[in-house]
């Protein structure tokens, strides 16, 4: 039977399974095989068979190959499984880390500022004593600046307030080439032995001002650190504005500015809040300090 079906697949007998009602009339029964013809079938058969057998094991090959490919990935995704595992379980553990640091750094941060504002308190502390004369002529000093401003100073700014001699630790010139005698003089920078002197001098210079000394303009000005000095320069817009409006007002140490403002002594410690205020013409913020 399954030889007959495969050769009526293949036209090589006709069907059986036709019925005779629905046979053509020229459609006649074949006669009966002879030797030859079944030797013949015989062998289309089994070439059919051998063909069948060669594409199944070329399936078989393919197949196998297919469920190598898969084993394959199956083992490379069990490893990729892993290292992902590990990668998670890796940042995870960076995540926590970072969180942990990044308290640390702002704690760190917070510190640091502290300790730069100590620092800076601390040599602003150290410079509290010293003096700066701009405009002094080079050279006037001489060899001794200490014994020149000590006996200088007195007789030039009028001192009566002193009851003891001035005493002046030590004086030298910034640190800056000689200038030609074209050029601007280099700053007198000296300290003072006692506060108090430093006062006196600086509230007689304001008195006397403007100070000339040989036909050249004198200025004195308290000896700071460089970024209190930026944040004392940055009230000079304020200071204009101030001055044209006739205004009242001071810059107090460190980088305080104080305005007399419509019956109201106030005090900013941001240039910008006090021009605001100044512009606005309102009562003043609740940051800000109103003195009673």
């Amino acid at each position: 039977n399954k030889q007959t079906n495969l050769l009526q697949y293949y036209g090589e007998t006709p069907p059986d399974d036709v019925p005779p009602s629905t046979r053509s009339p020229e459609h006649k029964v074949p006669p009966s095989t002879s030797p030859s013809q079944a030797l013949k079938a015989t062998n289309t058969m089994e070439l059919i068979l051998q063909d069948i057998q060669h594409s199944n094991s070329q399936i078989e090959g393919k197949i196998s190959e297919i469920n190598s490919s898969i084993s394959s990935l199956d083992r490379k995704v069990e490893v990729f499984t892993k290292r992902l595992d590990t990668t998670e379980r890796r940042i995870s553990d960076a995540e926590d880390m970072i969180q942990n640091l990044e308290a640390n750094i702002s704690h760190l941060q917070e510190e640091i500022v502290k300790i730069q504002g100590k620092t800076e308190d601390l040599e602003n502390r150290s410079q509290r004593c010293n003096l700066r004369i701009v405009g002094l002529p080079e050279g006037v000093e001489g060899k001794d600046p200490v014994a020149f401003l000590e006996d200088w100073l007195p007789s030039f700014l009028n001192l009566p307030e002193m009851t003891g001699k001035l005493e002046i630790e030590r004086a030298h010139c910034t640190f800056m080439p000689r200038p030609e005698d074209s050029e601007r003089p280099r700053i007198l920078l000296f300290k003072l032995l006692r506060f108090h002197d430093k006062e006196i001098i600086l509230r007689q210079a304001r008195k006397a001002n403007p100070l000339r000394y040989k036909n050249k303009q004198i200025y004195f000005f308290p000896d700071m650190g460089a970024n209190l000095y930026q944040k004392r320069k940055s009230f000079s817009e304020v200071k204009r504005m101030c001055k044209d409006l006739e205004i009242p007002f001071a810059l107090l140490y460190p980088a305080r500015f104080r305005i007399d403002f419509k019956g109201q002594c106030l005090f900013f410690t941001s240039p910008s809040d006090a021009e605001n205020h100044i512009k606005k013409d309102n009562l003043p913020p609740r940051e800000q300090q109103t003195r009673p």
